[in-house]
């Protein structure tokens, strides 16, 4: 079957999808695409890292006896190291400042390259993001994006969408959490005619919310806590969350990981409907609110170059997820039970959106 056969009714159910307004759940794999390390390049770079970045005797016998295991599955292999020995706080620290440095040069390049592209009629994730944004409803606070990525290219995106972006942070140069809740609904005021006279009223000012539960490398850690500061490349710490068992204790135990948590899940247990983008199905941090809400029939699109066993679960338990994934030069869409091949690279964000929604 071709791309120009696929059936009407399947690219109807993707649009019906898109007129719900979608949580966007973006994946290490979108980051990927741009050239930023993926969970086996950073476990390859780890391994050599962070040995050099240990200073005592203990810590690096530690790490020697994990980073065999590290290679061939980082979450697997970081699971290896205790967390209640001394030495895992030194190798946690080291983990966290390599793949922060790791990640933040890689993002300068990112950038650059997207900056210098010239993109006819924009780049995919801005114009997807334009797409969420003014498809919503015109009451609405905001759209959601989450992403488990530490990198800034949706940020990037969403200005060169020339969409207001609202992290939950506020401030100019350094930008603090908000008390809770983090994201509060904005406001512009404007001049209207009452009476015969101007008089100043406030209008919702819709935002793109974005949801960052493993924190960001413009999350700086400060005596204070986390403040957001945009561009920084010094040796500041990064509050990120990294691979491990670790992770679980970082989001319980800073108050702007649970608070990010908790109202990221909240989002999800409102959704409609969800598209994700690079996401394996591979984090627990999400798994369980996302798990549930399928089971209760909430529609899902998953667009990614490949399938991950989880998402092979996934597609198995639940029928009515639409997959897309990488089939030689084209595509393999997945659709109520149906697997539906084109030779159109439709899982390529660019592709997609041409084909369905533009």
């Amino acid at each position: 079957m071709t791309a120009a056969e696929l059936p009407d009714d399947f690219l109807a159910d993707i649009q019906e999808i898109f007129r719900k307004t979608p949580v966007l759940l973006v994946g290490s794999g979108f980051s990927c695409g741009y050239g930023l390390p993926g969970m086996g390049i950073l476990a390859e770079h780890l391994a050599t890292a962070v040995h050099d970045a240990l200073t005592s005797h203990g810590a690096r016998n530690v790490w020697a006896q994990s980073v065999e295991a590290v290679k061939k599955n980082l979450e697997a292999g970081l699971s290896r190291i205790p967390l209640g020995i001394p030495e895992s706080e030194e190798i946690v620290s080291a983990i966290r400042a390599t793949t922060a440095k790791l990640i933040l040069e890689s993002v300068i390049a990112a950038e650059a390259k997207i900056l210098g592209a010239g993109a006819t009629g924009g780049h995919a994730p801005s114009r997807l993001l334009h797409r969420l944004f003014s498809g919503s409803p015109q009451n609405a606070e905001s759209i959601h994006v989450i992403t488990t990525n530490y990198d800034t290219l949706l940020e990037l995106f969403c200005d060169l969408a020339e969409l207001p972006l609202d992290t939950g942070f506020t401030g100019f140069r350094r930008r603090k959490p908000r008390p809770h809740p983090l994201f509060q609904a904005q406001y512009s005021r404007v001049l209207v005619a009452e009476k015969r006279q101007q008089q100043l009223d406030h209008r919702l000012c819709k935002t793109v919310r974005l949801y960052k539960p493993h924190g960001s490398i413009s999350w700086l850690t400060t005596n204070d806590g986390p403040v957001e500061v945009l561009n920084d490349v010094s040796a500041v710490g990064r509050a990120i969350v990294v691979p491990g068992p670790s992770k679980y204790q970082d989001a319980m135990v800073n108050t702007l990981f649970d608070a990010m948590r908790s109202e990221m899940n909240d989002v999800l247990l409102k959704a409609e409907a969800l598209l994700c983008l690079g996401f394996g199905f591979n984090d627990d941090h999400l798994q369980g609110v996302i798990k549930r809400r399928l089971a209760a029939g909430m529609p899902v699109i998953i667009v990614t170059r490949d399938a991950t066993p989880n998402i092979d679960q996934l597609l198995r338990d639940h029928a009515h997820v639409i997959a897309v994934f990488k089939s030689g030069d084209g595509a393999v869409c997945h659709w109520n039970g149906n697997t539906l091949q084109s030779p159109e690279p439709l899982w390529q964000l660019d592709d997609f959106l041409k084909k369905f929604l533009e």
